[in-house]
């Protein structure tokens, strides 16, 4: 069981490591609103400051979402929006962590056939 939840975090966690940032072509509501208050998006204001709103929504004019640390409820008018990124699972990174396991999976497995191997020929 113990081993099971090892295993069971650091594919999560590596599998977490898979997103990254991409640059949405859609206007800032759009996208926000295609997101409906999940996820994060990375708003960059016209004044070149980014800024990471979680749980974004579009009320009226504005983008709002909780930001900072300790979280807090922040808004930015969508007029002073110059670029918005979205996070996104990436299918090569995604690809290259499956293969890494099974890559890791049949090594181990080869590791436990050798030495139950010799273990039944040195006894």
């Amino acid at each position: 069981m113990r081993y099971a939840f090892i295993v069971w975090f650091g594919c999560t966690t590596a599998a977490a490591g898979c997103t990254s940032w991409h640059a949405q072509s859609s206007p800032a509501p759009e996208v926000v609103a295609r997101m409906n208050g999940g996820g994060a998006v990375r708003v960059q204001r016209h004044d070149h400051s980014w800024l990471v709103l979680r749980g974004p929504r579009v009320e009226g004019d504005s983008i709002i979402g909780m930001a900072g640390s300790p979280p807090g409820r922040t808004a930015v008018a969508v007029a002073d929006v110059e670029r918005i990124d979205a996070r996104r699972v990436s299918a090569t990174k995604m690809g290259g962590l499956a293969a890494g396991t099974i890559l890791l999976l049949i090594a181990a497995a080869g590791i436990a056939a050798a030495a139950a191997f010799a273990d039944s020929f040195g006894a």
